[in-house]
């Protein structure tokens, strides 16, 4: 800068780094990577850094202390790649047993990292004791020791957890601040998360723990603070309303998650706490972050009166991964007001690459104006990407955990990578510009990955060959593209990620375990029940060099040939083990890249020139208005093509509409679409004037479009969709929609059909044929649920109440439905903020069921029935605060597709 910069803030906690960060960031790294990521978190104003590397010492060393075996205590501790989750009290011993050499060495590792922490005026946070401990304790101990067992964690047996109330856990707890500080030095502020993600208390009030807890914390260190995560519904108020709020610290991770919470004074009863997010989960390779929510949020919650907002927390899951999003966020904290946020990009592009450039700051608007502003329902985290799915033709996400849909425009991220390609020659030889070029340039292959699966799934289910050959030989292309462009730059290669594994360990038998835990942690997660029954397989999945190449791609590559062949055959394909497939791999002992292979520019030059030249890249969006008529009706038919090719027009597009009678209003065809682009045609439908046999009749067409970007050949896309004939609703019925629901009746027989993300807390979509003020106490509502579509686990159709369902975010909520995975579920609110965060369910119950609910003495009692009502089973019994003494009532269905946008029809 041509002068020296000063910023100055009134937050005292600029916390940084997840639980989870050694894992699925740098697990096997060593001090000069540390040595960086320090000077790299106190050049951008953190003053709080969680340290977990050298726990294996304490907990080594503790054991000892209480009956075990210097065997026994090496073999419950996991291997570092998995450590995050034995210090959550997960899982132990993973990937053990640690050698003494390796517990020396990490010891000295998380010494070095907190002396350098100190040098520089930063804090280490270190892990608490909250009471894990290994398999019969209580037998080697006695005393009042006890134990509460805590069941299985996504296949793992999790540690018991020592009852905080007694005084065995007093005895523990202070051995373990000793051997901590001896290995640690001196630290004031400890990070405990009681019984996370499913932990169970038993018969032990959480109170009484958390007292238990906070006092050998205060006992060992009596100036200390407790750092606890918000999240979801924790730190529950009984928790905080037992020990001391001015020595403990909040570090929020759902600031920016949902837009229910508004009001973390209220949540928190004024308990400090830090604004956080967690952009990324798993480290996977997606950028993006919604920035537009920490800038609203973040200024509103902050210089609001009596705020408790004392600070700032970064908390992706792994670092490393997105630089803009961590220089923006920590930003926050230093900034007197609300940022301009395009100007911000603008600038961040200048600096960035040292020097200011036109189509710099151009690709870094098109970035802000998508990733960075990405509107995954009820995540901070964006999508991912397909290539890296288990291969399913249906797939819509990598990781179980991971939002389902791309939220922005993709035509528009592509000026992104046209862009940061027109940077001038001297401003190209950075190590940022060469990050970022290939980042985005890989994001764009991910992109088509979204455009093509449902291209790939349509073809097959229609049994076309000849489409589905070519989807399928462009989607490994694109793949074998993608190793291609990630091998151009070290931080996309699987070799660094590999080899730190190896040095870490400290022989043989250990090397090859850490470099197997190494690869399973972005692939499989650990065993055949964490994978497949739990649900982690991909959760830490990454678009690297070496892991798309020799993990992804071979197996679309198998999954592709399979169906090839059972359409060539007409058979049904071969269902694969994909664990079987997959496991072998992270035995393999081979070596991989450790430094970039071509040249970046040109590389990304390359994938610019296939994907503006490939085909199948357009989009066709329906509507119809009326959205529904009756028999012998019309309606306007709207067709909108979308050019999702953000790198080039397309030459002429020609539409034909078959299925209904229909005349065009207008011209059928378009002589190009701009990149990036829209389209418009229309025609005239006619339904027939044949009597309706059921409330909704669909009519379904499909809309064949010859399409191709300019200058190359065009292909056919076919495009289906449904119009519905609807029978007329009766005059005291009302509807309300928010997710583009049709609503018919015929007699007694009603039908919805409609789309809708989700109904759950912030996100409320959902299609409802109502009365008004028919329920108040003494009356039940009883409906029949015949058929559901499965359009999602949790999609809903059912019986729905509040206060006003014409009103969004009215009171008094809560339904009782009928799901095609999950059972009868009756969701409610507990908050009286119009959103739906609890339910009780019964589960193995489908359509077709009865449902019954009813309302008396302030309470609501929920039904259901499979034998027409000759018994019924209670689903829940539930209070729902703010309700009105008379309430609208109806029947109602959401397809919670996730983002999707698929319809179903109840």
């Amino acid at each position: 800068p041509a002068r020296p910069l000063a910023r100055s803030t009134a937050l005292p906690h600029r916390f940084a780094l997840n639980d989870t960060n050694d894992g699925y960031t740098a697990p096997y790294a060593q001090w000069p990577y540390w040595e960086h990521q320090i000077d790299l978190l106190a050049a951008h104003g953190c003053n709080e850094v969680l340290v977990i590397a050298g726990m294996e010492a304490v907990y080594h060393r503790l054991l000892k202390d209480f009956g075990y075996s210097d065997a026994e205590a090496r073999a419950w501790l996991p291997a570092p790649s998995h450590q995050p989750w034995w210090l959550l009290q997960n899982l132990s011993g993973y990937g053990g047993p640690l050698s003494p050499e390796l517990i020396a060495r990490r010891a000295a590792l998380g010494r070095r990292i907190t002396d350098r922490l100190r040098e520089l005026g930063m804090a280490p946070v270190l892990p608490g004791y909250y009471g894990h401990v290994p398999g019969e304790f209580v037998a080697r101990n006695g005393g009042d020791a006890r134990v509460v067992p805590q069941g299985v964690w996504h296949g793992f047996e999790r540690p018991d957890w020592l009852d905080p109330r007694t005084e065995a856990f007093a005895k523990v707890a202070a051995s373990f601040y000793t051997h901590q500080e001896d290995v640690f030095g001196e630290a004031a502020h400890f990070k405990m998360d009681l019984l996370h993600e499913g932990g169970t208390a038993g018969d032990v009030p959480v109170p009484a723990a958390a007292q238990g807890v906070e006092r050998a914390l205060r006992k060992a260190r009596p100036g200390a603070t407790w750092v606890i995560l918000g999240w979801q519904e924790n730190p529950l108020p009984e928790l905080l309303d037992s020990v001391d709020r001015s020595r403990m610290l909040i570090v929020d991770g759902v600031s920016d998650r949902y837009t229910s919470v508004t009001d973390r004074e209220e949540d928190w009863g004024g308990t400090p706490y830090a604004f956080g997010t967690i952009p990324n989960f798993g480290g996977r390779t997606t950028i993006g972050a919604r920035a537009h929510v920490w800038n609203e949020k973040f200024f509103a919650w902050r210089d609001k009166e009596n705020s408790a907002l004392a600070g700032t927390a970064y908390m992706p899951e792994a670092t490393d991964r997105d630089p803009a999003a961590f220089e923006l966020f920590s930003e926050l904290a230093w900034t007197p007001a609300k940022i301009d946020r395009a100007a911000w990009f603008t600038s961040y592009a200048d600096y960035r690459y040292g020097g200011r450039d036109d189509a710099a700051r151009g690709a870094w608007r098109a970035l802000h104006e998508t990733a960075y502003q990405h509107r995954a329902v009820e995540r901070s985290d964006p999508h991912d990407s397909l290539f890296c799915a288990r291969p399913d033709l249906a797939a819509d996400r990598a990781a179980a955990y991971a939002p389902r849909a791309l939220t922005y425009d993709p035509a528009r991220f592509d000026a992104a990578l046209a862009g940061l390609l027109g940077v001038a020659g001297g401003l190209r030889g950075s190590a940022a510009y060469r990050y970022d070029l290939v980042d985005v340039a890989r994001q764009a292959l991910a992109h088509r990955s979204r455009q093509y699966l449902p291209q790939l799934r349509s073809a097959y289910r229609r049994k076309d060959l000849e489409t589905f050959r070519a989807l399928a030989t462009l989607w490994l292309r694109l793949m074998r593209l993608s190793d291609e462009v990630t091998g151009t730059h070290g931080a996309f290669l699987l070799g660094p990620w590999v080899n730190d594994a190896r040095l870490m360990a400290t022989n043989d038998t250990e090397r090859a375990e850490f470099e197997r835990t190494a690869k399973v942690l972005v692939t499989v997660w650990g065993g055949r029940a964490t994978s497949d029954t739990g649900n982690l397989h991909e959760y830490g999945n990454r678009e690297w060099q070496g892991l798309m190449a020799d993990f992804h791609l071979p197996r679309w590559q198998k999954w592709l040939d399979t169906l090839e062949d059972a359409l060539a055959a007409g058979t049904q394909p071969v269902a694969v083990d994909w664990f079987a497939f997959e496991e072998p791999w992270t035995r393999e002992r081979k070596d991989y890249p450790l430094r970039p292979v071509g040249d970046a520019y040109r590389t990304a030059e390359r994938v610019r020139d296939v994907l503006a030249r490939a085909p199948y890249q357009g989009t066709l969006t329906v509507t119809a208005d009326p959205p529904a008529f009756p028999p012998g009706g019309r309606a306007g038919v709207e067709a909108v093509f979308r050019n999702v090719n953000g790198l080039r027009p397309t030459g002429r597009v020609d539409f034909t509409l078959t299925g209904v009678e229909a005349a065009p209003e207008g011209p059928t065809s378009l002589a190009s679409v701009p990149a990036a682009g829209s389209g418009t045609v229309r025609w005239r439908a006619s339904a027939p004037g044949t009597p309706l046999d059921r409330p909704l009749r669909p009519l379904p067409y499909t809309i064949a479009v010859e399409y191709g970007p300019e200058g190359e050949d065009r292909v056919t896309g076919r495009f289906d969709g449904t119009l519905f004939e609807a029978g007329p609703l009766a005059a005291d019925w009302r509807t309300y929609t928010d997710n583009a629901a049709v609503f018919g009746q015929l007699g007694d027989r009603f039908a919805i059909d409609g789309a809708g993300v989700d109904l759950w807390r912030g996100t409320t979509e959902f299609g409802t044929l109502y009365r008004k003020g028919v329920l108040r106490d003494g009356v039940s509502v009883t409906l029949r649920v015949d058929a559901q579509a499965a359009t999602g686990n949790w999609a809903r159709a059912g019986i729905i109440v509040r206060n006003s369902l014409g009103t969004a975010g009215s009171a008094g909520f809560l339904n009782l439905a009928v799901t095609p995975a999950n059972g009868v579920v009756l969701s409610y609110d507990t908050t009286g903020d119009g959103t739906l965060d609890t339910y009780r369910r019964v589960t193995g119950v489908r359509a077709p069921v009865l449902l019954r609910l009813g309302r008396g003495e302030g309470a609501y009692v929920g039904e259901c029935s499979v034998d027409d009502g000759v018994t019924w089973r209670t689903v829940g019994t539930v209070s729902v605060p703010a309700a009105a003494a008379v309430q609208d009532a109806g029947m109602f269905m959401s397809a919670t597709n996730g983002g999707s946008g698929a319809r179903g029809t109840v």
